[in-house]
């Protein structure tokens, strides 16, 4: 994700672009889409993962936060489904052992984390993948009552060669009832524009890319429509999509109409066509295909190659197939890009482009984009009375030196951010918040602040000028050498954590003490108020992944942290903690009558018993004050309120009280 992408903050280099990592260069013009990775759950709801950067981490220590979990689960990795029955959000875990007697267990959970469903199936001892699809039905099937699972099996059959290899999709119930297998490499359950609900199954192959609409009442009628695979291929990115048009439901088809590329000499074929199948999901019946220009090849440039990509610019579909969007001459707009290749120089970059139906190019964004729309992994927030924005990674040559942020669908510049602005070296971290009337843009910057022997990560405010208005320091270790906060829709939600309509800053860093490296995960509303603190230095292994979690509803009313992940782990444990956060562990208080009071002529608190340590919260939960053992703590300066107060022995049993400042 873009929060990995950024260069590190205590790097102790004197870079001045922010550096882009790009993927394997070695298959540049191979773009085919992995189905196999398509609906294996919504993971949208993760902060961000970092990698453990030591083999031998030591498991010591104890969980240093505060804050009690309401529960756990220990699953090998687990994810968010749909009921597409009651759209209710599912939560589901899978747990696979592959080789002789393999097997997959599949459970979902209740909002307390109690197992409500499970199966477990035998898998064939030559698979090696094997993941639930993430979206679940009883109704695709009549005189059904039991959930249905589309499970992806990928396994070998007759040998271990690429021609052996099988892709599948099985059909499982909730009791372990495998119903049906079609060969696939990935599936959908859709409700469509009238509430009747249909299963589509996608796979490619050297021959083809195949759709299917399958009717498990009766897999006779399976409806199928495929394309050529050499009309698929150099298109970047999923070439299904489903559209609702003038209150018809279609499936569109995106390919090239010839082969776009001649792959022994690489010539470039200028007849090629981008083909949009607009497919009746009904018959599946071909009804129209709009064929439109593949832009920006240059016959100056030969070995400069353009392959079209459609539905990565924007965060929704909003924009890829319209009618009055961009004008009101009711044709129909498509949005979509070109990738470009430059093989002698291998570099890429993208271009963007609005086309009407009969071809005609109606607004073009020319850039030297490195990356763009939701591939730069930047998502801007919708805000009300605002424009949509994108942000558009700028590179000409010697790694991204600019942010360009564009209106829609003007596709006007709306702000453009130097990777070095204002003294500011910028990350990728970046968004926009509210502000008034106005908005302003919150970026994460790649360069750490240090007062004493304290550290701080950095995130600042800049208004629509690219005037800073706000900085706010974020604690970290002294020893940290990676930072990342996390500024996305949820995270920057002030309503998630707690009621108040203050900023959560959701961040991470990465420390090293004693040559071992580990993870913490924080949420802060600035330096001194640090509402969380999760540590990888635990018992239960390194914490590499934590994120807002959703009940059934899809509210998201809790956090959760997953540990455990390095290889030599035996467990997976993740750990739940509810919102709003409940800081004082009240189960874990012992009631006495020992005395905790406050002096209001002398401004102070008094303790008095034996105690080891003490913690002093506001009422959103926010630490205010902590020390060792002391009689008496003084409020002054403190604002006026209600505090707690939580005092901890040398057994660890706590004491707490509730006083009122004034």
């Amino acid at each position: 994700s873009a929060t990995t992408q950024a260069q590190t903050i205590f790097d102790k280099s004197n870079t001045t672009v922010i550096k882009n990592n790009k993927s394997n260069h070695s298959k540049k013009l191979n773009k085919s889409f992995d189905l196999s990775t398509y609906n294996r759950g919504k993971d949208a709801n993760s902060f961000g993962s970092f990698e453990q950067t030591t083999s031998d981490f030591v498991k010591k220590g104890a969980e240093v936060n505060e804050l009690k979990p309401f529960g756990n689960i220990n699953a090998q990795r687990w994810t968010y489904g749909t009921n597409v029955d009651t759209d209710e959000t599912i939560m589901f875990s899978i747990d696979a052992k592959y080789g002789q007697n393999g097997t997959l267990t599949f459970k979902t959970y209740t909002d307390d984390l109690k197992v409500d469903k499970q199966f477990t199936i035998n898998i064939p001892a030559t698979a090696n993948k094997a993941e639930p699809i993430g979206d679940f039905s009883s109704k695709i099937l009549d005189n059904n009552n039991k959930l249905i699972v589309g499970v992806y099996v990928h396994f070998f059959e007759g040998g271990q060669g690429p021609e052996f290899q099988k892709h599948q999709i099985w059909f499982v119930n909730e009791t372990g009832d495998i119903l049906y297998k079609e060969d696939a490499s990935s599936a959908e359950i859709l409700k469509d524009s009238k509430g009747k609900l249909n299963v589509y199954t996608y796979d490619s192959d050297e021959d083809y890319f195949t759709v299917k609409k399958v009717n498990l009442n009766n897999t006779a009628s399976n409806l199928e429509y495929k394309v050529d695979f050499d009309l698929v291929n150099y298109y970047v990115g999923m070439p299904i999509a489903h559209k609702n048009l003038d209150g018809k439901d279609y499936l569109v088809f995106s390919h090239f109409t010839e082969k776009l590329l001649d792959n022994s000499t690489l010539e470039f074929n200028t007849n090629a066509k981008f083909a949009l199948d607009f497919i009746d999901t009904e018959t599946f019946a071909l009804e129209k295909t709009y064929a439109l220009p593949v832009l920006g090849f240059d016959p100056e440039n030969p070995y400069t190659i353009p392959m079209t990509t459609f539905g990565l610019l924007y965060n929704t579909d909003k924009y890829d197939i319209s009618r009055n969007v961009y004008n009101t001459d009711n044709k129909l707009e498509f949005t979509y890009g070109s990738l470009f290749y430059d093989m002698p120089n291998d570099r890429e970059w993208f271009n963007y482009y609005v086309v009407n139906e009969d071809g005609e190019v109606l607004k073009t964004l020319s850039d030297d984009i490195a990356n763009g729309g939701i591939e730069s992994g930047i998502e801007l927030v919708e805000l009300p009375n605002q424009k949509d924005q994108v942000a558009m990674l700028i590179d000409t040559g010697e790694g991204i030196t600019n942010i360009k942020i564009y209106n829609l669908p003007e596709f006007e510049l709306a702000q453009d951010f130097e990777a070095v602005h204002n003294g500011d070296l910028l990350s990728l971290n970046f968004n926009r918040i509210p502000n008034g009337d106005s908005y302003n843009y919150v970026v994460g910057l790649n360069a750490g602040e240090m007062e004493g022997d304290k550290a701080f990560g950095l995130v600042k405010h800049y208004d629509t000028k690219g005037v800073e208005v706000k900085k706010v320091r974020l604690p970290i270790s002294a020893e940290t050498e990676l930072f990342a906060p996390f500024l996305n829709q949820l995270t920057l939600d002030p309503r998630i954590v707690n009621n108040d309509d203050k900023i959560e800053y959701v961040y991470a860093y990465l420390d090293r003490q004693n040559n071992v490296g580990a993870n913490t995960y924080s949420i802060a509303q600035d330096e001194n108020n640090v509402l969380a603190s999760f540590s990888g230095r635990t018992a239960k292994g390194n914490i590499t992944m934590a994120g807002y979690g959703a009940n059934r509803k899809g509210e998201f009313d809790r956090l959760y942290a997953y540990y455990g992940s390095d290889y030599s782990a035996t467990s997976y444990v993740t750990d739940f903690y509810k919102f709003p956060f409940e800081v004082l562990g009240v189960n874990d208080i012992t009631k006495s009558n020992q005395s905790i009071k406050y002096l209001s002529n002398v401004n102070q608190i008094t303790i008095g018993y034996d105690y080891s340590t003490y913690q002093v919260y506001n009422v959103n939960g926010n630490l205010v004050d902590t020390g060792k053992s002391v009689k008496t703590i003084y409020t002054n300066g403190w604002n006026k309120g209600v505090y707690f107060i939580k005092t901890i022995d040398k057994q660890g049993k706590a004491n707490a009280a509730k006083i009122l400042v004034f």
